[in-house]
């Protein structure tokens, strides 16, 4: 079987079908569930792989979360960072940064499509080194705003601190979202979901993507999910958090949701990202 890569972009539910080589069509499209279950979606291939060992979760605990939706309907995970400000992945929102009304943002709630609030998107800021040609680009981060302090005040809804300092390999973190909990499911989770992952080293992640090709950066953090749990459909953009800090935003998993390779993440502690983050938004 040839060796390809379906760039699990954990946001983009049907949009870029990515392959390596040729015999399976994979998809950029990887959903980061949170607490121990991810979905992971890789668009153009068939996958087969599901939510592990996740956990349901309530939005009380994680008011951070936020899901981004496209033309009203759910797309992929986001992060609050302020009362003005969100953060998610670049790939599935840089086709819209000239028509941001058809991207909008929903929270406050536990599931991702009823009782919570909706948010007008006034712009769309992706990070300049981003390039959207290549299959797995670096600096895969963007910034959403939103109408001055709109998040603020608001039930359920509340910013997370930005890590500040690198964790060790080996520290247990959780990633948090609403993607596809079988990469068969037509829609995203019901409810917010987590899923335990744990940091792996650089040298080990660079070994599982190498086959299909993959150039990992120091500007990137990977993590195992524990118990099998792995990344899958409309998990892209969703926060990597430990010790209740952001450390990551999600962009890349397993082709088929399985847990074979090491989930990556955006790594918010990286100069050039924590620097695009501090001057669009302040924090």
């Amino acid at each position: 079987m040839k060796q390809e890569i379906g760039l699990v972009i954990l946001c983009l539910f049907y949009s870029n079908v990515v392959s390596a080589n040729g015999n399976e069509k994979a998809t950029a499209e990887a959903a980061v569930l949170v607490k121990a279950e991810n979905v992971t979606e890789a668009e153009a291939a068939a996958q087969s792989g599901r939510i592990i060992n996740g956990f349901a979760s309530d939005i009380a605990n994680y008011p951070f979360a936020i899901s981004v939706r496209r033309d009203g309907q759910f797309y992929c995970g986001g992060t609050v960072i302020s009362a003005s400000y969100a953060l998610t992945a670049a790939t599935p929102v840089y086709p819209y940064r000239n028509s941001v009304q058809r991207i909008t943002l929903y929270g406050g709630s536990t599931s991702a499509n009823s009782g919570g609030v909706l948010f007008k998107v006034l712009m769309i800021a992706v990070h300049l080194l981003f390039n959207p040609n290549d299959r797995v680009s670096d600096y895969n981060i963007a910034i959403l705003t939103v109408p001055a302090n709109a998040f603020g005040g608001r039930r359920n809804i509340a910013p997370i601190p930005l890590a500040s300092a690198e964790v060790a390999i080996g520290t247990k973190c959780t990633v948090f979202g609403w993607g596809r909990t079988n990469a068969n499911l037509p829609g995203p989770a019901n409810a917010l979901r987590s899923a335990d992952m744990v940091i792996s080293s650089g040298a080990t992640c660079a070994r599982a993507w190498g086959p299909l090709s993959v150039q990992l950066t120091s500007n990137m953090i990977c993590a195992k999910g524990v118990r099998g749990a792995d990344l899958c459909i409309g998990d892209y953009g969703n926060a990597l958090v430990c010790r209740g800090k952001l450390n990551g935003i999600a962009f890349l998993a397993s082709p088929g949701c399985d847990n074979t390779r090491d989930s990556v993440y955006m790594r918010i502690t990286e100069y050039n990202i924590r620097r695009f983050i501090r001057s669009q938004t302040g924090v």
